[in-house]
């Protein structure tokens, strides 16, 4: 009891400073690990951005929340290849291409902008109007306390496993050589989120039904140190929601020099991992290689961070991405929008393998 009592005294005082320190406004960053934390300035904290520094801000959740759901299994197979096969003909890199045009047309989607928020209105709209009439599909914004809200489109699950909760993720917001510089983002991270929202309107069009309730993220403030993402995946955790699994999508439009796409391997499950790569097999063209991306390099490390489940296939191997990224040149005409289309392959394989179809998994 003397022991319990200590470490909640000693919580409770971490957190208590953090409120305190917040309120002076520094903020609690975790640079290469959990224990590799500072306070900092928004000044510094923007000097990382602008750096292209990744790191994870911890100033509201110093200490994680961690889910107590213990998951099924992941599979080792794929269960739905005749029905994820049909899916995929409908797969548009026109379509991707529109919302990346969108997307990027704004000055900036940085999470504290105007435009920024328009931005995730955009993306709820397009979530909603493709949703259509369907009953079971719901999309919400999740407020954050900055002006950029993060948007779910959930589609509710018809069988015994309909309490369990697969997520696919992107981000929505941008930052460029400044933040309040011309930020177009049309790669990291618009491609990611005109990914899943391609994959999200062919599986609507088809009339897909899924047994596990299947969520489609689009996160604010990732560039900021994952601040939309580690709201989420905090109440989440704090509800003991019972997320199956998470993938992210970050970028996926930019070709390397090896050709293949990266498997991050880092603050990501490895069995999750292990099924993605037999997913990039089964429904798409694409080669792999694994890669490493280092501490809190996109909102995976979010869901991993409260115990949850975690993937992150990326464009190329880490190193071989995008050199426009954080600059006004991040601009469709260097993506190859063939290699987008194959990520919502692989998105759709995903959704459909862990969701499954109807009641029958």
């Amino acid at each position: 009891m003397m022991r319990s009592a200590l470490i909640f005294a000693a919580v409770a005082l971490v957190c208590m400073s953090g409120l305190v320190a917040s309120e002076e406004g520094l903020r609690l960053i975790a640079l290469t690990s959990e224990t590799d934390r500072q306070w900092m300035t928004v000044q510094q904290v923007e000097e990382l951005i602008l750096a292209k520094r990744k790191f994870i801000d911890i100033t509201e959740t110093p200490v994680p929340v961690r889910t107590l759901k213990v998951p099924p299994p992941i599979p080792d197979q794929p269960f739905h290849k005749d029905y994820v096969d049909v899916v995929i003909q409908d797969l548009s890199s026109n379509q991707i291409a529109q919302t990346i045009t969108q997307l990027s047309s704004y000055f900036t989607r940085y999470y504290t902008s105007a435009t920024g928020k328009a931005a995730a209105e955009y993306i709820h709209g397009l979530f909603t109007e493709l949703a259509g009439e369907r009953e079971d599909i719901t999309v919400d914004y999740f407020e954050h306390s900055w002006i950029q809200p993060s948007v779910i489109a959930r589609i509710k699950g018809q069988g015994p496993n309909a309490d369990e909760v697969v997520i696919i993720g992107a981000h929505e917001d941008s930052v460029g050589v400044a933040t309040n510089a011309r930020a177009p983002g049309a790669d990291d991270d618009a491609s990611g989120t005109a990914t899943i929202i391609e994959a999200f309107r062919v599986l609507v069009e088809n009339g897909y039904t899924p047994d596990r309730t299947v969520e489609f993220h689009t996160y604010a403030g990732e560039e900021a140190g994952l601040r939309g993402s580690q709201d989420i995946a905090t109440a989440y955790a704090q509800k003991q929601v019972d997320v199956m699994t998470m993938m992210q999508f970050d970028m996926t439009g930019y070709v390397g020099r090896s050709g293949a796409i990266g498997i991050i391997t880092d603050f990501t499950n490895v069995n999750l991992t292990a099924f993605m790569r037999i997913l990039v097999d089964t429904y798409t063209d694409l080669n792999w290689q694994d890669s490493t991306c280092g501490y809190g390099c996109s909102d995976h490390a979010s869901w991993t961070r409260n115990g949850y489940r975690s993937a992150f296939p990326f464009e190329a191997p880490f190193g071989q991405h995008s050199p426009f990224i954080h600059s006004a040149n991040d601009l469709l005409q260097s993506l190859d929008l063939n290699h987008a289309r194959e990520f919502a392959k692989l998105a759709v394989g995903y959704v459909v393998e862990l969701g499954g179809v109807g009641g029958m998994m």
